[in-house]
C-alpha cells in the first residue's frame, strides 16, 4: 500500500476532511495479540486488533458517516440548501456525522436516540453540538415503526426541505465504506490472512469488509451478535439482524453470539494491556475465540491454515472503553477492580484548598496587626485545658480532641471524623460561630496546623475570609 501521506500532517484549507478520509493518511494500526492475550498462539493462530477506534473520531462509524455524506454529496442529495442532517442512532454513528457535518458547514444535525442510552453518551451528544431528541420504545425499532426514530428521520429526509437522512440502516455507502476502506487496508497489512470476524450492529462492517476479502482471497468471515435477551453497546442480536436488508449473509459464514459479561471481561483485559477498545470489540474476541475453540475441538483447525502453517485472524475494534465505563462496573463484580483505599473520603473534606489561605506566623502576625481589612479572629483548634493555659487574647476555642490524634492527611479515619465535626460546628448556622465569625477575617491555629488548615478549607466554603497559620500554635503565640 502507497502512503500517501505518511508523515500525517494535514494542511490548507482541506485539513480537517482530509484528516478524516482514510485515503489521506497512513494506515489504521493492525496489532497482533501476545500470547499472554492469544490462547491459541501454539496452534499456529496469529491473531490481530485491527484499531478502528483510532479514526480520528475514536470510533469505526466515522467511515460510514464519511461515506455517506461524500457520496450524498457527489449524487446531489447534499446541495449548499442542505442545513440539517438527521439520523436514529445509538451514539456514534450520529456523532460522526455530526463532526463531519461541522466539517462541511452543515449548521445543524439532528440526533435521535433510545431513552435506554446513557446520561454520558447524551452529554457526549450535546458536547459536539447535536440536537438531541430521544425515543421511547425499543432500543433498535424496525424501519417500519412509526413511532420509532428510524421511520422519522426517514420521513423528515423525504419530506422537509433543506433535510438529509444519511440512514445508516438502508443506505448501500454505510458498508461500502468498509469495501472501500477497511477491507483493502486489511488485506495490504495482511495478504494471508484466513479468519475475519466483526460484531454487527447495522452489520455495515461485517458486510463491507467480508465482502471485499471474499473477493481477494480464500478467508472465513465472522460474524458477532449479541445473545438473546442481552445487550452490548452497537452490536445486535440475531432476531433484530433479520431486518437488516445489507447482504450481511452473503458476507459471513459463521455467526457466533456472545454475552455481555464476557464482552465487558475481555475488552477490559485489552484495555489493560494497552489496546484501549470498547466492550464490542471484546464481544469480537470472544466469538472468535468461540469459533477458533470450535473448530480445534472438532478437528478442523488446520484447514484455516495458509501456506505458512499459520492462521492469521483479524477482528475489528469499534471504539474505545471510556464512555462506557460505567457500564463495566454494572456488568463486571467487584472482584475485578481493586477497591479504592480511604474510600469514606468521597464524602468527607470535600471543600478547595488553596496554598494563598496558608501564612506563616510572620504573615499572620502583620495581619492580626491590622492591615486595613477586615477584623481579624483568631481560632485556636487546641483542647481547651492547652487553650486556657496560653493564648493570645481574643481568641475563640474550638476543642475537637485534637491533641491525641493523628495526622488527620495520613489517617482518613481522623480527618473524616474531625472533617464532619467542623463542619457542623463551623456553620453558618452554630449558635456561637455562626454570629461570632460572621464578618470577620479568620486566622485558624492548631498543634501543627494539620487541623487548621481543615477548618480553613471549611470556613472558606462558608464564604468567609479565612487563612491558616502554617506549622506549631506556639510558634504563633511567641510570636505575638
Amino acid at each position: 500500500m502507497d502512503e500517501v501521506n505518511p508523515m500525517n500532517v494535514f494542511t490548507g484549507e482541506s485539513s480537517l476532511l482530509d484528516f478524516y478520509n482514510p485515503e489521506r493518511g497512513s494506515p489504521i494500526p493492525l496489532v497482533e495479540l501476545p500470547s499472554s492475550l492469544n490462547p491459541f498462539r501454539q496452534d499456529g493462530v496469529r491473531i490481530y486488533a485491527k484499531l478502528m477506534s483510532h479514526v480520528p473520531a475514536a470510533n469505526i462509524k466515522s467511515l460510514p458517516a464519511l461515506n455517506m455524506i461524500l457520496r450524498a454529496q457527489e449524487d446531489g442529495q447534499i446541495t449548499s440548501d442542505t442545513h440539517t442532517l438527521v439520523e436514529y442512532s445509538s451514539g456514534s454513528t450520529i456523532t460522526s456525522i455530526g463532526l463531519i457535518a461541522n466539517i462541511l458547514g452543515i449548521p445543524r444535525v439532528k440526533a435521535y436516540v433510545t431513552n435506554k442510552t446513557t446520561v454520558v453518551k447524551l452529554q457526549l451528544l450535546q458536547f459536539f453540538g447535536l440536537d438531541v431528541t430521544l425515543f421511547g420504545g425499543p432500543v433498535h425499532p424496525v424501519h417500519e415503526d412509526p413511532n420509532g426514530g428510524i421511520f422519522v428521520a426517514a420521513q423528515e429526509g423525504r419530506e422537509e426541505p433543506g433535510v438529509v437522512n444519511p440512514d445508516q440502516y438502508f443506505n448501500a455507502n454505510n458498508y461500502e465504506a468498509h469495501s472501500r476502506w477497511t477491507g483493502p487496508q486489511i488485506f495490504a497489512q495482511l495478504p494471508g490472512i484466513k479468519v475475519f470476524a466483526a460484531s454487527m450492529g447495522t452489520a455495515g462492517t461485517l458486510t463491507g469488509t467480508g465482502l471485499y476479502l471474499k473477493k481477494v482471497t480464500s478467508v472465513v468471515s465472522i460474524g458477532v451478535a449479541t445473545a438473546p435477551e442481552d445487550r452490548v453497546p452497537g452490536p445486535r442480536s440475531l432476531n433484530v439482524l433479520r431486518d437488516i436488508e445489507f447482504p450481511w449473509k452473503e458476507a459471513h459464514d459463521v455467526v457466533e453470539e456472545v454475552g455481555s459479561f464476557e464482552a465487558y471481561e475481555k475488552s477490559m483485559e485489552l484495555s489493560r494491556m494497552g489496546l484501549l477498545v470498547g466492550p464490542s470489540s471484546g464481544l469480537t474476541l470472544v466469538g472468535l475465540f468461540n469459533f477458533l475453540t470450535k473448530r480445534k475441538e472438532g478437528g478442523t483447525l488446520d484447514e484455516l491454515r495458509n501456506a505458512n502453517g499459520e492462521i492469521p485472524c483479524v477482528f475489528i475494534c469499534a471504539d474505545q472503553p471510556f464512555q462506557y465505563i460505567g457500564d463495566y462496573f454494572k456488568k463486571l463484580p467487584p472482584s475485578h477492580f481493586c477497591p479504592v483505599t480511604n474510600a469514606e473520603l468521597f464524602t468527607s473534606d470535600s471543600y478547595p484548598y488553596n496554598m494563598d489561605w496558608e501564612v506563616s506566623p510572620e504573615k499572620g502576625k502583620r495581619m492580626l496587626e491590622g492591615d486595613g481589612g477586615l477584623p481579624v479572629c483568631i481560632l485556636d483548634l487546641r483542647n481547651a485545658n492547652d487553650f486556657n493555659a496560653s493564648h493570645i487574647s481574643g481568641s475563640l476555642n474550638v476543642d475537637v480532641g485534637a491533641r491525641d490524634l493523628p495526622n488527620p492527611y495520613k489517617h482518613a479515619p481522623t480527618l473524616t471524623q474531625l472533617w464532619r465535626q467542623l463542619d457542623e460546628r463551623l456553620s453558618a448556622n452554630d449558635a456561637t460561630f455562626g454570629p461570632a465569625l460572621e464578618g470577620r477575617r479568620v486566622l485558624t491555629v492548631s498543634y501543627d496546623g494539620n487541623v487548621a488548615r481543615l477548618a480553613m478549607s471549611i470556613l472558606r466554603n462558608r464564604g468567609l475570609e479565612a487563612y491558616c497559620v502554617q506549622g506549631r500554635c506556639g510558634d504563633f503565640v511567641d510570636l505575638k
